[in-house]
């Protein structure tokens, strides 16, 4: 039978009433690899401050926290400090949004302009044809990120969405894989004007208080307004150290794409939730809905962090899902500006990890790889980790898996030449 493993990506946060907490056991043989391991990654690679949690069947394992939450306060991170979660938010919104079908506020297949009428593509026709399972699959057939650029200056909702109108989709509304932030957030939305509730009441009603997940909030000024937060870091220049930055309101704009902060406690309530121990929230059947693939993703095959991994991948509603032999492995990702996190988990093996980093480190998808590889017994992936984000040449030649890999290799099937224009680069949540 296969394994399934789930993969959420973006910041985290461990929290768990009683029953979920282990009393004090001995630690697996992997579980202190792992370890040795994240000590290790943060200290070569200097990170100001990271946290992560593992859990195993129906309890907390283990849960950590190393360094300090910004170099210019210095207190020290600990197990209820907030992040930012990014793009780990979107496996949040997608099954609040399944809870919400549960409710039988709308359903997967409603078009999105049966709620957002004001939604418009090139051609008629065309915006009526994504419906909101396509929207939070990432498989609307627009070209990727659409409007990211936008985030950056003075977002309105009302503005934004007359920009769509210019755009035509380079395939057909299920065929094709476009990441999202902006058309993603639409779902917000959809609850709003299905409900009558926004976005943030929901999420704390449907998922937040139900799982406990104490200190977990949605939005710019929520973060803002909490005292134990990590801060975000950068690199000024490529060799230098991480510099404390201010935190942008940027993708708090889009709320449901990437605007959750929520500590490792937290997370680690959110992961046993995905792991099936708390159906009374998360039924079985909406794990099952959301697990279900929806899209070939099969680019991430050959990305750095999964090379020679993993055999297959796609995206499903809000999780992506791989496989790698008998295996098949669910993952997100979060990146914003000073921040990382990653989320995964197996629920055949009932087992999952959570990373929360405050600063903008690859070594945290090594690290994520390497939990799998360790726990399916492949060679281990050490001199990976001790490799710093800013390598000298000679290094980067002995480590296959983290090659760079231009983008324009990355995106040869969705060169827009007329729309691109209207889209800014800039580094998105993913």
């Amino acid at each position: 039978m296969k394994h399934i493993i789930v993969f959420f990506f973006t910041l985290v946060a461990l929290g768990t009433t009683a029953p979920v907490f282990a009393k004090s056991t001995a630690p697996s043989k992997i579980e202190t690899e792992f370890s040795k391991q994240f000590k290790q990654a943060m200290r070569v690679n200097q990170i100001p401050g990271a946290a992560y949690a593992i859990v195993r069947g129906g309890r907390v394992s283990t849960i950590k926290a190393y360094g300090v939450r910004g170099q210019k306060n210095n207190k020290a991170i600990d197990k209820d400090t907030s992040f930012r979660l990014a793009s780990v938010s979107k496996t949040f919104s997608a099954e609040l949004a399944a809870l919400m079908i549960e409710k039988k506020s709308f359903s997967w297949d409603d078009s999105i302009v049966d709620y957002i009428p004001e939604f418009k593509l090139k051609q008629p026709g065309q915006a009526e044809a994504i419906t909101i399972k396509h929207v939070l699959s990432h498989s609307s057939g627009l070209m990727p990120n659409a409007f990211d650029g936008y985030l950056k200056g003075r977002f309105r909702f009302s503005h934004i969405i007359s920009k769509f109108e210019a755009l035509e989709p380079f395939c057909s509304p299920g065929a094709c894989y476009g990441y999202q932030n902006v058309l993603f957030s639409f779902i917000s939305e959809v609850f709003k004007r299905s409900t009558g509730k926004a976005y943030a009441d929901l999420m704390q009603q449907m998922i937040f208080t139900p799982l406990a997940m104490n200190n977990a909030s949605v939005g710019f000024d929520a973060y803002k307004n909490t005292i134990n937060k990590a801060y975000p870091h950068v690199k000024v220049s490529r060799n230098g150290p991480w510099h404390q930055v201010r935190i942008k309101p940027d993708f708090y704009k889009v709320e449901a794409a990437a605007g959750i902060n929520a500590s490792i406690t937290d997370m680690s309530k959110w992961l046993l939730a995905q792991l099936g121990h708390t159906p009374e929230v998360i039924s079985g059947d909406l794990l099952k809905t959301v697990r279900e693939p929806v899209v070939s993703t099969d680019k991430d095959i050959k990305s750095r962090t999964w090379k020679g991994t993993i055999d297959d991948a796609h995206y499903g509603i809000g999780w992506r899902v791989y496989q790698y032999k008998e295996d098949i492995l669910y993952f997100h990702s979060g990146w914003v500006e000073g921040f990382r996190a990653v989320i995964a988990y197996s629920k055949d093996k009932q087992i999952g990890v959570v990373i929360l980093a405050n600063a903008e480190s690859r070594s945290i998808d090594k690290l994520t790889v390497n939990f799998w590889r360790l726990l399916l017994k492949e060679p281990s992936v050490k001199a990976t980790l001790l490799v710093k984000d800013i390598k000298p040449a000679k290094v980067t030649s002995l480590v296959k898996d983290i090659k760079p890999v231009k983008a324009t290799q990355l995106m040869k099937k969705i060169k827009p030449v007329k729309t691109t224009r209207l889209v800014m680069n800039i580094r998105s949540s993913f």
